[in-house]
């Protein structure tokens, strides 16, 4: 399977593509400590979601970002789902990392009935996750875990 990550493993930081005032707090927090998935969750307590499906059931912003990780990884992953999406994030990726992550970030942000631009660093967040680990580990990771 082509993905839009595709050789990139290891290779770039994809936190630098955010916006400055977005980097600045993510880089922070990083400094601190903290882990990519810590971030995410951070963020997402601090910016939302309002007025979203509720995914889950006592805990509603855990269940909305491990729905998020599992529409990224559907995205990664799955063969089957986003066919056609992949292939326009992949065409994107190769002009402009920013391009490529914000088009998929546009893709799954219906799906899980949000803004794209609340997302957008929760989705950097987790891609930069998956290209420390390497795709395919990070893949067999979420598939260990969702067992």
């Amino acid at each position: 399977m082509q993905y839009f990550l595709e050789g990139s493993e290891g290779k770039i930081n994809l936190i630098n593509v955010l916006p400055v005032y977005q980097r600045k707090i993510i880089q922070e927090l990083l400094e601190q400590g903290k882990s990519n998935e810590e971030i995410a969750e951070i963020w997402l307590e601090a910016n939302g979601p309002a007025n979203t499906f509720p995914f889950g059931t006592e805990n509603k912003k855990n269940a909305f970002f491990e729905k998020l990780k599992i529409e990224v990884e559907d995205f990664i992953c799955n063969d089957e789902k986003y066919i056609e999406e992949r292939k326009q994030v992949i065409e994107k990726y190769k002009s402009s990392e920013l391009v490529g992550v914000t088009t998929l970030t546009a893709c799954i942000a219906p799906v899980i009935g949000t803004a794209p631009s609340l997302i957008l660093p929760v989705v950097v967040l987790i891609l930069d996750t998956v290209l420390k680990m390497g795709v395919n580990a990070w893949c067999a990771l979420r598939i260990e875990q969702r067992e």
